[in-house]
């Protein structure tokens, strides 16, 4: 396992946010080309208190094999003009901290992964380079004084193959081409969940057999014992069943009048269809007149 600590700063003296309340940070590190990066452990840490004349901006801060760029999705409401970086969840995003920046006062991140999962993060990629992006978003021409940052990424460095290496990379660059809009979540009420999740059997949906037919309770199985002086059923019992199993009920009815559906399965084709010939399967006789065993 070949281990590299990477240390890397941002560091600016004074960032002025432009006319639409926006300022952008960025910094490339270059690492190996052909070699699957697996990332174990991200850190980050704010070196100083920055100065803001009393204002509030917010940060947004992501690691990731490519450059990332703002969407149409807002940051905030109060600045519901100002498109945010791509989700936390999003494949082209290896680790994602946002956090409000308050004057003189040490800031808060709320990061993805969160603290013990960066701790052992397991996010491989293969782009010979990583980008750290730093969004700050607050009202136009606001000046943020003294931001210092500071990294710490551990990476274990393979040996990958030219084809493996070249996907990946390519992957990894469609992953950077990310969607500008998402929608992704589905609405829904009271009324669609029901017959949806359970108790299903109370709203049409799909239904155990045996919770709503009693006389099931003691046909869970083919009634075929092992005991000779027990009643066995004939071929055509069994067939009765296979049919029962085979009907379909009323939306709020068992499938089965005492068996469930799938007790057809695994039967013999005579069983489960009727007999094909008059003797199923066909025996042969020996010449002492013994059936042969085929």
């Amino acid at each position: 396992m070949a281990l590299h600590f990477i240390r890397e700063t941002l560091e600016q003296t004074d960032i002025t946010l432009d006319a639409t309340g926006e300022a952008f940070v960025q910094k490339r590190i270059n690492l190996r080309n052909g070699y699957a990066h697996n990332l174990l452990q991200t850190d980050l840490f704010t070196d100083s208190f920055v100065g803001l004349s009393g204002a509030t901006v917010l940060a947004e801060l992501v690691v990731s094999p490519y450059p990332v760029i703002p969407t149409n999705m807002a940051l905030s409401a109060q600045f519901i003009d100002v498109g945010r970086y791509p989700a936390a969840g999003d494949d082209l995003v290896l680790f994602k901290a946002n956090c409000t920046l308050i004057d003189q006062q040490t800031p808060v991140w709320d990061q993805f992964p969160s603290l013990q999962i960066a701790a052992q993060q397991k996010d491989t990629f293969y782009s010979d380079h990583v980008y750290v992006s730093l969004h700050l978003v607050g009202d136009a021409d606001v000046v943020v004084s003294g931001l210092a940052l500071s990294f710490l990424m551990v990476v274990d460095n393979k040996k990958a193959s030219l084809l493996t290496s070249s996907m990946g990379q390519m992957a990894e660059n469609h992953d950077a081409m990310c969607a500008q809009l998402m929608s992704n979540g589905h609405m829904t009420t009271r009324s669609i969940l029901k017959g949806n999740i359970f108790p299903m059997w109370r709203f049409g949906g799909i239904r155990p057999e045996f919770m709503l037919s009693p006389a099931a309770a003691g046909s869970f199985f083919l009634q075929m014992p092992s005991q000779d002086e027990e009643a066995m059923q004939t071929t055509a019992q069994i067939r009765s069943a296979v049919a029962q199993a085979r009907s379909m009920g009323a939306y709020d009815a068992a499938f089965g009048d005492k068996f469930p559906d799938w007790c057809r399965f695994g039967l013999n084709e005579g069983l489960a269809s009727g007999p094909v010939r008059d003797q199923w399967p066909p025996i042969k006789h020996a010449d002492n007149g013994n059936v042969l065993m085929l």
